[in-house]
């Protein structure tokens, strides 16, 4: 399946006030064939000074290394070759880290996050053992590369992806990470983050009803504009009856603008004051998308009539989103 592909991050107040740039950074990419998007969220805790170059260099470490690994895939996504791409992508980014901190390391004293890291973590960065260096730039990462009849989404740390499948039906399709509870979350920076990664591989086939017409990746920035233990369903809701009904009726181009320019800078202004990264897959063939969310009928009435029985239906618990 071929999709509209979208990645924006915007800058929360909670870094804007204190002077930081923002922590969060996304993209899209797409070459022969294959499309992938990624998002990244700089942790922004004091001892991680360097985190917004740290989820610069999550993305595009990921993107290398899906250039890679998609190059050299003769068939369908094996899980051994998965495990080798996602500690590719730790690997490397080990790499990009240690080297922007040899090229930076004079600059140290002179950063105004500097002044915030903990005793503890000054001495160890200081220290001249390149083991901690990884801590400063901590991260997490969500990328989703689509190729041929396969998506396969690839997550360290917090954040959510949220699929809309053929059958109407919105899940969140990548296993939990019992590491990652309130303000925890495993990271690129963790000794044993390769081992931390989790995967999912969705199946395309149209025939499936499973199969992902819509995937949408979103940092916690997003997340923690909803409550908690209700943050799925208000995710649903949004991709649902704000962002898929915008792309049927305005079009993929007017969309993308008014998600970077007015919807993203309004929720993180009146959610969570975080910064925000979205990115998202959505099907480029809209009639699909249409009968799947109800809306193929032209006359008004009857559309609404359609779209207040699946979310009196959904309600009714008549839809899994589990």
């Amino acid at each position: 399946m071929r999709y509209s592909m979208f990645a924006a991050s915007v800058h929360g107040r909670k870094y804007q006030e204190r002077g930081l740039p923002c922590q969060d950074n996304s993209s899209a990419m797409e070459f022969s064939g294959v499309q992938a998007i990624a998002i990244a969220d700089g942790h922004g805790g004091k001892d991680y000074f360097r985190s917004d170059t740290g989820s610069k260099l999550a993305v595009k470490t990921a993107f290398n290394q899906i250039k890679i690994f998609c190059r050299e895939l003769t068939d369908q996504f094996s899980d051994n070759g998965i495990r080798n791409f996602e500690f590719s992508i730790w690997d490397e980014w080990l790499k990009a880290v240690k080297g922007d901190w040899r090229e930076r390391s004079t600059e140290i004293f002179n950063e105004p996050r500097w002044q915030n890291v903990s005793d503890k973590y000054k001495a160890r960065f200081t220290s001249g053992y390149e083991i901690y260096i990884p801590v400063a730039y901590g991260t997490t990462l969500i990328c989703a590369v689509s190729i041929g009849s396969q998506v396969l989404i690839v997550q360290i740390g917090d954040g959510t992806c949220v699929i809309l499948q053929r059958n109407g039906e919105f899940k969140v399709p990548v296993p939990p990470d019992n590491e990652t509870f309130a303000n925890i979350t495993t990271s690129l920076c963790d000794a044993d983050a390769y081992k931390k990664f989790r995967h999912v591989v969705l199946d395309c086939d149209e025939n499936s009803p499973l199969a992902p017409v819509a995937i949408f990746l979103s940092t916690d920035g997003l997340d923690d504009c909803y409550p908690i233990y209700e943050n799925e369903k208000h995710l649903y809701k949004l991709y649902d009856e704000v962002i898929l009904d915008s792309v049927i009726s305005n079009g993929f181009a007017r969309t993308r603008d008014e998600l970077r320019n007015e919807l993203l800078p309004y929720l993180t202004a009146r959610g969570s004051n975080d910064d925000i990264s979205l990115a998202y897959f959505v099907t480029r063939d809209l009639n699909l998308l249409k009968r799947i969310l109800g809306k193929e009928i032209d006359d008004t009435e009857k559309y609404l009539q359609a779209r207040k029985e699946i979310l009196k239906r959904r309600a009714e618990g008549k839809y899994n989103h589990d």
